[in-house]
């Protein structure tokens, strides 16, 4: 298990080459969406004083808080549109957390309940998974 100074580290680490990538490479936030979702995992483990889940890709949920909480991290470089929540894996989850990597930060958009997330979220039929629009979460707040 990690502790969370090296929680903390790896978060700096990451938003660090997140800077590197986007402002010295010119590289678009939503083209390291594997760095900003790490990202939001880390700073999701630091907010609840948790821990990462023990595989990564877990199913349902990547943090662990200090409570025993399974918490969803869902982050995003977008400034409209979705993310999704899989009906298959709500039974392994407690709380959700959507963040937006924006302006070289994380900003919370919304850390609660998940079945909160779920209400209003509308239904992809093609995958059969929730789609909880950036501006509703914001709302949810």
């Amino acid at each position: 298990m990690m502790t969370l100074e090296q929680i903390k580290h790896l978060y700096d680490e990451y938003l660090n080459l997140i800077q590197l990538e986007t402002i010295e490479f010119g590289v678009k936030p939503t083209e390291v969406r594997h760095l900003i979702g790490r990202l939001g995992e880390f700073y999701c483990a630091i907010k609840v004083n948790g821990q990462l889940a023990h595989e990564p890709n877990q199913h349902g949920f990547d943090v662990i808080s200090a409570d025993g909480e399974r918490i969803s991290v869902k982050t995003t470089a977008q400034t409209t549109g979705f993310v999704t929540i899989s009906p298959s894996t709500l039974d392994k989850v407690d709380k959700l957390m959507v963040l937006q990597y924006a302006s070289g930060e994380l900003v919370e958009l919304y850390y609660g309940d998940i079945e909160a997330a779920v209400q209003v979220s509308r239904i992809y039929d093609y995958s059969g998974k929730y789609e909880l629009d950036i501006s509703k979460a914001k709302r949810l707040a």
